[in-house]
């Protein structure tokens, strides 16, 4: 399958200034200095921004698009939250934040067949991660081995839409970032968990624990340092057709209270995938259940990554 994709469950934040990048250094979890551009290339990472007590508050994709411009890709239901959020610490900087939900557009790309890109005249990223910028404005990232994201103005997009027939993606693009292990804050989820519960510790540079203070980087640190974190994400299935809705509580027999959380969840054609936080023990046992009934058990899948699980 090679085809374009409207994501609309994602919106951009702009971050515009001198101060933009130094401004977003002392806010989020991941190292932004990481995104500076050269020759026309430059890379994404993860990163969330969390309360004083290192509770995530909202996560996102974040691309620097040209030297005095940050952009961060968020869940939709929270970008009016996170651009108020950020504000408030702005107010000393040279920045300006901008809701782009209606001036830019995110469009995906799945496919091996890069050819449709290169008929736009981009430059292909060749890394997970990486992104290149054309003159015209377009950012395209290479999100895994067949997924692309292009963040355009609403203006760039009118080409794009007429050369292709957008499907809408946001189901798929769901269910591929689960089958990869990237989860992320949605509105249910405010402040249900620190980064490491979501495994940022291993994905795409989320976490810097070199780079200095930003806030809630004691306690995030502490955990990494001296902590020994209970709960992570991990990837289940379940034969259920009932939408499995982020913070919806998961059971053990071995407990009354629950053991944890889903923290995002998809539909498929024998019932849901779902990326949860649950115990450690749960998981090696076998006992992750949806109903305090135990009728609908969760069965566990593979990462495509390693979970780091001591001394964090």
């Amino acid at each position: 399958m090679n085809t374009f994709l409207e994501i609309k469950d994602h919106q951009l934040l702009l971050l515009k200034g001198p101060d933009a990048q130094k401004f977003l250094q002392g806010q989020v979890t991941c190292d932004i200095k990481q995104l500076a551009i050269s020759n026309s290339a430059s890379k994404s990472i993860l990163g969330a921004h969390c309360t004083h007590k290192g509770r995530m508050l909202f996560s996102f994709l974040a691309c620097q698009t040209d030297e005095d411009t940050v952009v961060l890709s968020i869940h939709a239901s929270l970008l009016v939250d996170a651009h108020a959020q950020l504000k408030k610490y702005s107010i000393f900087s040279k920045v300006d934040l901008i809701n782009a939900s209606e001036s830019h557009r995110i469009i995906g790309y799945k496919g091996k067949n890069l050819a449709p890109l290169e008929a736009l005249g981009l430059a292909i990223p060749q890394l997970v991660g990486e992104a290149t910028h054309s003159v015209s404005g377009i950012t395209l990232i290479k999100l895994d081995d067949e997924r692309f994201e292009l963040w355009v103005t609403a203006v760039d997009a009118q080409p794009i839409s007429a050369f292709v027939s957008l499907a809408s993606g946001d189901e798929q693009w769901c269910i591929d970032n689960i089958k990869q292990g990237i989860a992320e804050v949605r509105t249910e989820t405010v402040e249900a968990f620190i980064p490491q519960m979501l495994n940022f510790q291993v994905l795409r540079e989320a976490i810097s624990f070199t780079k200095g203070c930003y806030t809630g980087q004691e306690v995030v640190a502490r955990m990494h340092y001296l902590g020994k974190l209970k709960k992570h994400l991990y990837h289940f299935s379940v034969d259920t057709s009932a939408p499995l809705l982020p913070n919806t509580p998961l059971y053990t027999p071995d407990k009354k209270q629950a053991i944890g959380h889903v923290a995002l969840s998809a539909p498929t054609n024998n019932g849901q995938i779902l990326l949860a936080v649950v115990t450690e023990e749960s998981v090696i046992g076998d006992k992750v259940f949806v109903d305090q009934h135990y009728q609908q058990k969760l069965q566990a899948q593979a990462l495509p990554y390693a979970i780091t699980k001591t001394s964090i």
